[in-house]
Parts: C-alpha cells; structure tokens; sequence
C-alpha cells in the first residue's frame, strides 16, 4: 500500500517547502487531490536557480477517511506560486490534534500551511504520484 510516507522517500526533498496550488476533495469517490510544486533544488548547487528549482506533481489520496482544514489565522491567502506547505504524519507532531484515529492499514497526515498558520489534515488508505 503506498502511503503519502512513500511519495515523500521518492521525491528529494519530500514535501519540505511545497507550493498547494489546489485541493480537490471528492467525497464520493472518496478521493483527495493535491496538485503541489515540489522542492526538487540542491542546497549544495552552484546557482540559485538550481537551488530553488521546483516541479509540478499530482498527489492522489484514495480511499480518503477524511480531509480537515483548519480555519486560516489570517486572511494572506499565499501568493501565484501557491501556499507555502511543509507535511509528515500525525505521529510525528509533539501536540496532537483532536482528530478521528484511522485504521491500521491507512495513513493520517498533517499538511501546515505558513501563510495560514494553520494546519490541514488528510488520511486515506492509499496515495499515488502523478504528473
């Protein structure tokens, strides 16, 4: 079963310093999309292009449990590039979040959103990388 933990090992940076462009949550065929720009730059890169190099990926999250967003703690709604993200599982947060448990064969994660200063959390039984 690939998880969001998965999608993370492939990708260079994981989903450190991501861009959300867009959600999409369809609740009957209980699927979750994240279209992100990914982190894909070498700090150790001689420009700066190279260093702040990004890529468009598809995160699809199937057999979704639920998706819950925060209320945003300010009205700065991000910029053309998107929302400033960085993601990991709800296990690794020292203060956890008052959200339904999920089975052991599924996966719950936290996305925080900087310029919300807001959380949103997904869990799902499945997640698949797309262009």
């Amino acid at each position: 079963m690939p998880s969001l933990e998965s999608i993370a090992a492939e990708l260079p940076n994981g989903f450190h310093d991501a861009f959300l462009r867009r959600l999409v949550v369809d609740y009957v065929e209980r699927r979750a999309t994240l279209a992100l720009n990914v982190w894909v730059g070498e700090l150790e890169a001689a420009t700066d292009a190279e260093r702040e190099k990004y890529r468009p990926i598809n995160v699809t999250i199937s057999g979704l449990l639920w998706c819950i967003i925060e209320a945003p703690r300010t009205t700065d709604y991000g910029s053309a590039d998107g929302l400033w993200i960085d993601a990991g599982p709800v296990s690794s947060l020292k203060n956890k979040p008052a959200i339904p448990k999920v089975p052991d064969d599924a996966f719950a994660w936290w996305i925080f959103v900087r310029e919300w200063n807001a959380f949103i959390y997904v869990a799902g039984a499945d997640a698949s990388l797309g262009a």
